[in-house]
């Protein structure tokens, strides 16, 4: 994942505070917001999914690393290459930060399925081909204890959906990927959010083969997406 910050004509990287990028090869794609509203805003990403149950929480998945100036933009990039993640993030609720503590690579065609255990510390196996394709599955074993740690998944090296860990407890996630664009005031990445409060956000939908697109925020604080 790389971040690209321009102002003024030009254009620095800057990774602080971000999760490395993938490396897999796949199809990159790019999101460019730019702020044309009347104040400087935390400018962020997350995912979505229909129907989304109220034990299944996003994550802010990509977050300007400072608040972007009126009339400067930001650009954020990833590939669609999935990942399980997990945290010690004891009960999870909004506002709690999600750092991933551990990630493995995942298909959802291929090694699909990880164990999360605490022995002989907390993390994940190496995930294997399990029933049923297409989803990505996430087993946590008897000795999990209940409210402390949270697992997931996430794409391009961060996390994007999580939910609470559990003795003995089976997780299954369907990828489905809905991009969302927000304003905010301190979101960071791995920020656990309540979808349902946020305000000043607009879905990015990706015709097939683009993999550009421009989210302007207007005075009105709308988004124009183009």
């Amino acid at each position: 994942m790389t971040i690209s910050y321009a102002r003024d004509g030009k254009t620095t990287v800057s990774n602080q505070a971000q999760p490395a990028a993938a490396t897999s090869g796949g199809t990159p794609y790019s999101l460019t917001a730019v702020n044309n509203s009347a104040q400087p805003w935390v400018i962020y990403v997350y995912q979505k999914m229909p129907n989304q149950s109220n034990d299944l929480f996003s994550l802010a998945w990509f977050a300007s690393p400072y608040q972007i100036r009126v009339g400067d933009q930001i650009r954020f990039q990833w590939e669609v290459d999935y990942n399980f993640v997990w945290s010690d993030t004891g009960t999870l609720i909004p506002g709690v930060n999600f750092f991933a503590s551990g990630s493995k690579d995942a298909s959802p065609d291929g090694a699909n399925s990880t164990n999360f255990s605490t022995d002989p510390g907390p993390g994940l196996s190496d995930p294997v081909q399990a029933s049923p394709k297409g989803s990505l599955i996430i087993n946590d074993a008897s000795d999990v204890p209940n409210n402390r740690y949270s697992v997931g998944i996430g794409m391009s090296g961060a996390g994007t959906y999580v939910v609470q860990a559990g003795t003995n407890l089976k997780h299954q996630f369907t990828p489905t990927p809905s991009y969302w664009i927000a304003a905010g005031i301190d979101q960071k990445v791995g920020t656990v959010l309540d979808i349902q409060t946020i305000t000043q956000t607009s879905e990015v939908k990706y015709d097939p083969n683009v993999y550009d697109k421009t989210a302007t925020l207007g005075s009105d604080n709308n988004w124009t997406i183009s």
